[in-house]
């Protein structure tokens, strides 16, 4: 009967679960159109039993049948497995009628439509029936993600002091985990709140996206998510339960505004969860000022940072540490493996994070050496625009990006200056390589969207960008980083170089490449000194 049934489809149909760029290869190989009998035979050769185990498949062969079809189907089923059953209690409709019967006597299903009772793929589907079945997680945990999801609960357990940030390398899965947290706290909470910021349009969206993957493998019931960030629109009003992503730029302009200010105290009191991403950034005093907002009305809001990098400045014990590891009251879930004195080692070897080699790009000039003011905001201006104009430095640095492509690399530059990013994205033009130039200056939301979803799909391998990637960018298939930028901040270092290190398990790369322009100006080349870096400013939970 299978055939008779798959000959009721259309030829596109048939053509659609083969895939028709490989039916068009194969008629250009012979030199003439495929035959619907053909097509058929070739789907029941290369699906066989799969037809009738995959439930969308199924769906469709039930759907194509013929009334007189579905009717023997129906009856023999039911007198073949002695069901007796109220018709009208289950479906006047024989289709979904056999849909249902299907479901449960898929082995005598596929008996009836002709596949041989001893076949290899009824005997696999007898065993998942009556003996083991191994049904893999749709949403899972690494074992190191589900030990620091047990800390943080204990944390929020306790009933005080309900603060703590999340610190996992750049690629080892904060969101996630944090996500996992969300999730159990929407499904346990019936009247649940979670409030999830960040202070760029490109986090909020990844965070947006990955609630709504997360929640429709975990979750347990139909929930709203809001997206308020960027050019999205919608009313903090009648937010009383759900998933909120906020831009803490948005978030802080509705604070103030005396048209907003009603909605937004009617916001602070339903968050029930607050989570923060690139939490090194939640002192600010704009931004630590929303969330003791969101706190205050209900002193026991559990509040989660989740940072790479928990600190500030490269002077230990500085103010601003200090002030940052207090926010959080001190309290660090972090990743510790047996056996490893970093969990980076662990995370390489068991492909986790992709093995990076740093390789420092030299070039012929004249150095710009260390300038006193460095750290001010003009003298950084100052020295960034005197390397993006040096010619030499320049055309060593195409020559390296020229050199990844070529060897089919997908690379992130981090260029000096909004400037010297159009420049680079245009020379590689001029030498026919198709580049992006990403920038807060020149690019609205829907362009930063397109050339950022050109890049993740290999439309385009190199984008080029000035302070848009250093954060929150996931993009696995990275695996060359070129850092043109001098910096003397190892957050800022280390999250730059983290955007190539996903692994083959996060979906990203065995090996990966960080170059660095060497301009006689600090910068860093260990991603194990960065995790760790600040760790005793914080007490491990």
């Amino acid at each position: 009967m299978i055939t008779q049934v798959l000959n009721q489809f259309s030829s596109g149909e048939l053509s659609n679960l083969i895939r028709p760029d490989i039916i068009s290869e194969y008629e250009r190989l012979i030199g003439k159109t495929i035959e619907k009998d053909d097509l058929v035979r070739a789907i029941t050769t290369l699906y066989g039993s799969e037809l009738v185990s995959m439930k969308e498949k199924r769906e469709k062969l039930i759907d194509r049948m013929s009334q007189n079809q579905v009717d023997t189907l129906v009856e023999k089923l039911l007198s073949d497995s002695g069901i007796s059953i109220d018709l009208a209690e289950i479906s006047n409709d024989k289709y979904k009628l056999l849909s249902w019967l299907s479901e449960r006597l898929t082995v005598e299903f596929l008996s009836l439509l002709g596949f041989p009772a001893g076949a290899e793929g009824n005997e696999a589907l007898q065993r998942s029936v009556s003996g083991v079945l191994a049904i893999e997680p749709s949403y899972p945990m690494y074992p190191y993600q589900q030990k620091m999801v047990g800390k943080v609960k204990s944390i929020f357990q306790a009933g005080e002091d309900c603060r703590c940030l999340l610190h996992l390398p750049t690629g080892a899965g904060k969101t996630r985990t944090a996500m996992n947290v969300a999730s159990e706290h929407l499904r346990v909470n019936g009247r649940g709140l979670v409030l999830w910021l960040a202070d760029t349009s490109e986090l909020c969206a990844q965070a947006a996206s990955e609630f709504e993957t997360a929640w429709r493998s975990l979750g347990n019931k139909t929930i709203k998510m809001y997206s308020y960030f960027s050019d999205t629109n919608i009313s903090l009003g009648g937010l009383e339960s759900g998933f909120l992503v906020a831009g803490l730029q948005k978030l802080k302009a509705a604070s103030g505004s005396s048209d907003y200010r009603i909605l937004y105290e009617k916001l602070r009191e339903n968050v029930s969860l607050i989570i923060f991403d690139e939490a090194h950034k939640a002192i600010a005093p704009t931004y630590s000022k929303i969330i003791e907002d969101m706190i205050s009305r209900n002193k026991n809001t559990p509040l989660i940072g989740l940072s790479a990098t928990p600190g500030r400045s490269l002077d230990i014990g500085s103010d601003e540490d200090e002030k940052l590891s207090q926010f959080f009251y001190g309290n660090k879930v972090t990743m510790q493996v047996a056996g490893y004195e970093s969990p980076i080692k662990f995370l390489v070897d068991n492909q986790y994070l992709a093995n990076a080699e740093f390789i420092n790009i030299d070039y012929n000039s004249k150095k710009i050496g260390l300038m006193d003011d460095f750290s001010t905001q003009k003298g950084s201006a100052q020295i960034r625009k005197a390397l993006s104009e040096d010619e030499s430095r320049n055309l060593r640095l195409i020559e390296v990006i020229e050199n990844e492509y070529n060897k089919g690399g997908s690379i992130i530059v981090f260029a000096c200056s909004v400037a010297h990013s159009q420049s680079l994205a245009s020379f590689l033009a001029f030498s026919g390589i198709e580049a992006y130039s990403l920038d807060s200056s020149n690019d609205d939301v829907q362009s930063r969207r397109r050339k950022i979803k050109n890049y993740k799909f290999g439309n385009v391998r190199v984008l080029v960008n000035f302070n848009i990637l250093t954060a929150g960018f996931d993009a696995p298939k990275t695996n060359v980083v070129v850092i043109a930028r001098p910096t003397d901040s190892l957050v800022q270092y280390s999250q730059m170089a983290g955007r190539a290190m996903r692994g083959t398990r996060s979906g990203g790369n065995d090996r990966c490449k960080v170059y660095t322009v060497r301009d006689d100006i600090p910068a860093f080349t260990s991603v194990v000194q960065a995790f760790s870096h600040w760790d005793r400013l914080w007490s491990e939970v």
